[in-house]
């Protein structure tokens, strides 16, 4: 979402009569997209500014923070470093051009009435993007869950969905200008509800499917609690859904789940995996989990392991838990100590990795379809994501394959990666 927010905010910038820059040296303005879900990235918020700070004092570059921890600590910010110029929340990002142009600084802007709107962005500013054959459009913003470890909702606000119609017409926009694959984007997609028709969002996927025609479509994030057999047969009755679900487990214990106030149990999780691959039994699932959550005891962790070993993942995030401000577990004893934290985490990993020989197995000498979208970072070939959303190194690719879908033999089970012969 702060990718989809940051091209938004970048083509209102080119509109209004601005120039991307690929170097911060050359820059007038830099702006600072900024997450708040974990203490770490709001640690290194500071950092990154300062490190901007000498290009202020030599040529009057602006620098502008922007995203949840805007919200978050707002006037807090420019206290602080006292040479940031602007503070924008989540919902407040269309006023960054006028404020740019304005030279009346600092200039913050974190109003929880903005919070609530349903369309953030101008309409000019959609169908336009900046990586040429995928793109993000947010369908859904905010979120009513309150999970305890969560501080989403106090800076991103509650839900609001975007109308259907609205949604197709920005995957229209994209579509025509050379776009092949679409990933719907919300804090919890599948709560989605059309506030035309209170379509929920299985339909608005078949919507999608009707009138946009794409050649690839995907969606994150989704809560278990409102993942349903409806949404999972979808991955059978849509062609262009691609066979990815990513739906954050964040523990294997039943007791750590209650404490984080995730409203499922692992038993009713499973039974979402389960209606997930009996809809596609080739699907390719991912999840998020959270290490060291307060009174996480040795046998909650280890249920968590056999979660892992038992679903058998193609991916998953894992993160040491902070308290966030504002939160129900702010108020627990973060009673797990970092060193235990830190040895949780690589044992949860190293189980992972242990898994992926295993679990990747699948895609071995098999034809994967690969849309190729840039240079490997090593080595002469190009990569792209498999149907799947792996990563894969095409053997014998060109810069002539960019933007097309290849059909990939795949020779290599890499450590994160996939690698395969173009056919």
């Amino acid at each position: 979402m702060n990718v989809y927010d940051s091209e938004r905010v970048g083509v209102m910038l080119i509109n209004s009569g601005w120039h991307r820059s690929d170097n911060p040296e050359d820059a007038d303005l830099i702006i600072i997209n900024s997450c708040s879900v974990r203490e770490k990235p709001l640690l290194k918020l500071f950092s990154c500014a300062g490190r901007y700070l000498p290009l202020k004092k030599k040529k009057g570059t602006l620098i502008f923070i922007m995203g949840c921890v805007a919200q978050q600590l707002g006037k807090e910010i420019v206290k602080k470093a006292s040479y940031i110029d602007g503070v924008f929340g989540p919902g407040s990002e269309d006023q960054i051009p006028r404020v740019a142009n304005s030279g009346k600084f600092p200039y913050i802007s974190t109003e929880k009435k903005d919070l609530t709107r349903e369309e953030i962005f101008p309409e000019e500013s959609k169908g336009q993007f900046f990586e040429p054959y995928s793109a993000y459009v947010t369908i859904i913003h905010g979120c009513n869950n309150f999970c305890s470890y969560c501080i989403v909702p106090y800076v991103r606000g509650p839900e609001i969905s975007r109308k259907a119609s609205s949604i197709v017409d920005e995957i229209n926009k994209l579509k025509d200008n050379g776009v092949l694959e679409v990933t719907l984007l919300g804090q919890n997609v599948n709560s989605y509800k059309d506030p035309e028709t209170g379509m929920d969002f299985s339909d608005l996927l078949h919507i999608i499917s009707e009138k946009c025609s794409l050649t690839r479509l995907r969606f994150v994030t989704s809560h278990p609690k409102d993942f349903n057999s409806k949404l999972a047969k979808t991955f059978s009755n849509i062609p262009e859904l691609m066979p990815y679900l990513h739906l954050p487990a964040q523990s294997g214990s039943n007791n750590v789940l209650e404490k984080m106030k995730r409203r499922y149990t692992i038993e009713q999780y499973l039974e979402k995996m389960d209606m997930a691959k009996q809809s596609c039994p080739e699907i390719s699932l991912s999840s998020d989990f959270i290490v060291g959550f307060p009174g996480e005891t040795r046998e909650d962790f280890e249920q968590t392991l056999e979660l892992i070993t038992n679903v058998g993942y193609d991916t998953i995030y894992a993160f040491n838990y902070s308290p966030r401000p504002m939160t129900k577990a702010s108020e627990y004893k973060d009673d797990v100590a970092t060193v235990e934290k830190f040895k949780r985490l690589n044992e949860l990993l190293d189980r992972q990795k242990e898994m992926i020989p295993k679990v990747r197995s699948r895609y071995l000498d098999e034809l994967q379809k690969i849309l190729v979208e840039s240079k490997s970072p090593k080595g002469d070939t190009f990569m792209g994501r498999s149907e799947h959303n792996l990563i894969t190194h095409v053997i014998g690719s060109t810069e002539e394959d960019l933007g097309k879908i290849l059909e990939v033999k795949i020779t290599d089970i890499l450590k994160n990666t996939l690698r395969g012969k173009k056919l």
